[in-house]
């Protein structure tokens, strides 16, 4: 599958300012790879996308607005979409979806998993597969190795979210844990290598391996 594009960085980030006036004097670096990642993964051509835990909506915004045929869907245990986001958010109670099966082409957790209860984790993915008709569902999330990592996210979480009114309790998933939850769901994953999310003294204290970008589809045998 060839990968999706994004125009510069310097258009992007100022989309994203002109959304979210923070990104006026801090260059959204986090922001540009995160979006860089899931274009990689992103279906070609028109594609409807559910953004699962969407927060203020600038992801979901920022896919329609650069990559031609997409059209996203919100929904959110706690709707607050910035005021110029276009599309609709929906609320949900954090694992059963209000929608149909097959209602969208492709889902998206960005940054979400680690916020949903343990037990959890496994029926919301269940409903994502559900109403994408098998996948793909993109994952960008976290990858815990020790508990120092676990101590690092939880910093990163809190300087990330606090400001915007996002999730700060969490828990991290080791390999093992994603590749147990992925097993029992008889999913494939596709992942993309460890990214450039931060450089400098920022990624000596918060490794960039901490970061993973993902696809996953249920095998035909699964979903039967």
């Amino acid at each position: 599958m060839k990968p999706l594009l994004l125009p510069p960085d310097s258009r992007v980030a100022e989309f994203l300012a002109r959304h979210q006036p923070a990104y006026r004097y801090r260059r959204p670096r986090y922001q540009l790879q995160l979006l860089k990642d899931l274009a990689a993964l992103m279906p070609a051509g028109s594609c409807r996308v559910l953004d699962i835990g969407a927060g203020n909506g600038l992801i979901g915004e920022a896919l329609m607005e650069f990559l031609p045929g997409k059209s996203v869907t919100g929904v959110d245990v706690a709707p607050r979409l910035l005021p110029s986001v276009r599309f609709a958010c929906a609320a949900y109670d954090g694992v059963n979806l209000p929608f149909a099966d097959g209602a969208f082409d492709c889902a998206l957790f960005c940054n979400v998993l680690h916020h949903v209860d343990p037990a959890s984790r496994g029926r919301l993915l269940r409903e994502a597969l559900r109403v994408t008709g098998g996948g793909p569902v993109l994952v960008k999330d976290h990858l815990a190795r020790s508990t120092l990592d676990r101590l690092r996210l939880a910093v990163l979480d809190l300087v990330g979210n606090l400001p915007f009114g996002g999730m700060v309790r969490a828990e991290y998933l080791a390999e093992r844990d994603w590749a147990r939850l992925l097993g029992e769901l008889g999913c494939s994953r596709q992942a993309l290598p460890a990214s450039s999310y931060r450089s400098g003294l920022s990624a000596v204290c918060f490794p960039n391996r901490l970061e993973v970008c993902f696809s996953i589809a249920q095998s035909r045998s699964s979903a039967a």
